[in-house]
């Protein structure tokens, strides 16, 4: 009985914020931000629930503070103020500080699509990536990745002390589900302090992941990545030495010593 009680507790209060003008606003930002392109005042009222005139008077709002434009035959779309405010976040972000510039530098150097990103709920949000040389393969900003995505899952289980799922997800016929061969991915990750993607969430694409630690631990994610044809084992392990250097030198800045008695910095 007093589970229950909690659990109608969480959802009463769910609903309270969701129905808060503060919440209808960010399910209006959130309605535009999945959109395929601008929406009409109908469309953007029946995605979040509310009437027309309801959703007129948050648009409103958002218009005045640069959150929302008007663009077109009447339509919605999201501003500019929400750009600044998400870069603002990124910015901050201690993964993005500590290695942002280097792995530039480097995806330059190697030809390879560089990356960070941070937990976020049950996904990993993507900071910020760059495409460099010749690879074909683009990672948009501000999108989601889940946490048990290839390389990405096997950085996350073994260095942020959560375990893995019991079942895991095949998203490629090259994915591994296989518990017992999962967890000695987990273990090769620890020891070499990167982990690799051989066309695992993707097909055709491949890479190489490393975790940023700080005195307080996991803080979020490095990678690069290429076709798959490109990655062949020594490719990897290059590539992998490069973002393990990037890394410890990141996690060295941000208070975690411990990284550089085992990797190093060079």
């Amino acid at each position: 009985m007093a589970a229950r009680k909690a659990s109608d507790d969480m959802v009463s209060q769910a609903q309270t914020v969701n129905n808060s003008a503060i919440g209808k606003a960010v399910a209006v930002l959130g309605a535009l931000r999945n959109a395929n392109g601008p929406m009409t005042l109908t469309a953007i009222a029946e995605a979040i629930g509310v009437a027309p005139s309801s959703a007129h008077s948050i648009l409103s709002h958002l218009l005045k503070e640069s959150m929302v434009l008007q663009v077109q035959d009447k339509r919605y779309e999201l501003g500019p103020q929400v750009f600044y405010l998400g870069a603002g976040f990124a910015r901050s972000t201690p993964v993005y500080r500590a290695t942002w510039m280097e792995l530039v530098d480097a995806a330059a150097e190697l030809s390879v699509t560089s990356a960070v990103a941070v937990p976020w709920g049950d996904t990993f949000l993507v900071l910020n990536s760059h495409r460099a040389g010749r690879t074909n393969v683009a990672m948009p900003f501000g999108g989601r990745v889940p946490l048990d995505a290839s390389s990405w899952g096997k950085v996350y289980f073994a260095w942020a002390g959560v375990k893995p799922p019991t079942k895991l997800t095949r998203y490629t016929d090259k994915s591994i589900t296989d518990p017992k061969v999962y967890a000695e991915e987990l273990e090769t990750t620890l020891q070499r302090g990167y982990a690799v993607d051989r066309g695992e969430f993707h097909e055709g694409v491949g890479g190489v992941c490393a975790p940023v630690t700080s005195s307080n631990g996991f803080e979020g994610l490095a990678t690069f990545v290429a076709p798959l044809e490109r990655l062949n084992e020594e490719g990897m392990e290059r590539i992998g030495r490069a973002l393990v250097a990037i890394t410890s030198r990141a996690s060295l800045t941000l208070g975690d010593v411990e990284r550089v008695k085992f990797f190093g910095t060079v």
